[in-house]
C-alpha cells in the first residue's frame, strides 16, 4: 500500500509492506534516517512515528501511540498489508536490529 511519510525537512512516499499496533516497515528509496520523527499517513491511518532501523531499502517505524484494531483492519482491507501478529507494545519488524 503506497504511503507517505512527512519529516520536517522532506515528503517521502514509501510502500507500506507490513503493520502492527505497534509499528509498521516500509519499503523504498529514499527513506528517512533512524531516529527521524515523522508522520505517517496510509489511507485512515495517521500516526506520529519513530524511525528505529534502516537497512538498504527498508525500515521499521514505532508508533509513539497504538493504533486500533478496527483502523489496522481497515488499512489491510484497503491495501492489503500484512497484519503482524501482535501483542501490546512488540513488533518485530520495527524492533531496533543490533548489530545492523
Amino acid at each position: 500500500m503506497q504511503a507517505s511519510v512527512v519529516t520536517m525537512s522532506a515528503y517521502q512516499f514509501p510502500e507500506l509492506v507490513d503493520i502492527s499496533q505497534s509499528g509498521a516497515k516500509l519499503v523504498g528509496s529514499p527513506l528517512p534516517p533512524k531516529g527521524t520523527t515523522a508522520i505517517l499517513r496510509a489511507g485512515a491511518l495517521e500516526v506520529m512515528c519513530r524511525v528505529v532501523w534502516v537497512k538498504d531499502e527498508a525500515c521499521g517505524i514505532r508508533f509513539e501511540e497504538p493504533v486500533s484494531p478496527r483502523i489496522l483492519q481497515q488499512v489491510h482491507l484497503e491495501g492489503a498489508v500484512e497484519l503482524s501478529p501482535c501483542t501490546p507494545n512488540v513488533f518485530p519488524a520495527a524492533a531496533d536490529k543490533a548489530g545492523e
